[in-house]
Formats: structure tokens, sequence, C-alpha cells
């Protein structure tokens, strides 16, 4: 089980990089945050919401280990809502929770505008309902790295079982 264990923290540090990676880019385009909608432009908009869609995919990536490692058991038709939920649920003496309840309020809305990006054009993006997500990516970030390394201080408790 240690093995496995260290391979699960091995793809959760690996992705977690990938999502920094992005954060990191994210940070060049937050001056367009300050324009109102009449001033963004749709490849500007497109652009944002790729960055928005991607740390959320990042976020997904990590917790589909997790789930896979522990549970293996999601519903097909709602498994995205589900995945999110189950993350922030502690299931005793077996696994911890991944994260809290702000932070999943946080990613859910990430999830839920990720699943508007992918389903309409980006001239169809809200620009405010954007920004108020876009504006969100700092502390979910934060709170994403902490949460995930408390997570990992965890997963060392159950390998030294």
């Amino acid at each position: 089980m240690n093995q496995n264990i260290e391979l699960l923290k091995a793809d959760i540090n690996d992705e977690l990089e990938k999502v920094k990676k992005i954060h990191q880019e994210f940070q060049e385009l937050k001056p367009k945050l300050q324009l109102n909608a009449e001033q963004i432009n749709n490849f500007d908009k497109a652009v944002i919401g790729y960055y928005l869609h991607n740390f959320y995919n990042g976020c997904e990536n990590i917790f589909k280990s997790i789930a896979r490692f522990f549970e293996n058991d999601l519903s097909v038709d709602t498994w995205h809502r589900d995945l999110l939920k189950r993350m922030k649920l502690t299931i005793n003496g077996y696994r911890p929770a991944v994260v809290d309840e702000e932070l999943y309020l946080l990613l859910d809305d990430f999830r839920g505008f990720r699943h508007k990006f992918r389903h309409c054009y980006s001239f169809e993006l809200d620009w405010e309902r954007m920004k108020i997500v876009a504006n969100k990516f700092d502390t979910a970030w934060n709170q994403l790295q902490l949460q995930i390394k408390k997570f990992i201080l965890e997963l060392n408790k159950i390998a030294d079982e």
C-alpha cells in the first residue's frame, strides 16, 4: 500500500505543478479583469476562459486520482459534480476530506464556469459573470495548495499505519 500511496502523492504533486504554472501564467491576464464588457474583446475572453477552464481541469485531475485510489465509483451522468462533492467528505477510517466547504464552494464556481465554457462560444460568455469567477482564482489556488498539502500529510499517516 505504501508504494501505491507514494504513486498517488507523485500524481497529485505532478498535477499541482501544472496547475501552479496555469496560475502563474494567468497573472499576466489579471489587468484585463479591470475592463468592462464593452472594453474586452472576444479573443481575450476566450484566453481568460481557457485558463479558468484549465485550472479546474487540473483540480479535477487531482480529484480523479484520489477517487480512483480510494473509491473508484462515480455515476456516469453526474460524475463531475459527484467527484467534487466527494472531495469534501471525510470517510471515517478510510480517507480524510481533501477540501473544506469553503474551497468546495469556490471550486464549484469554476466547475460551473468550465461547463458553460465548454458548451458555448466565447462571444456568448457573460463577461461580468466570468470576472466574478476569475477574481476568485488566487484565493482558490492558495486554498487548494494548502489543503492538498494537508491531505498529503494525512496520506503519510495512512502509509505509516
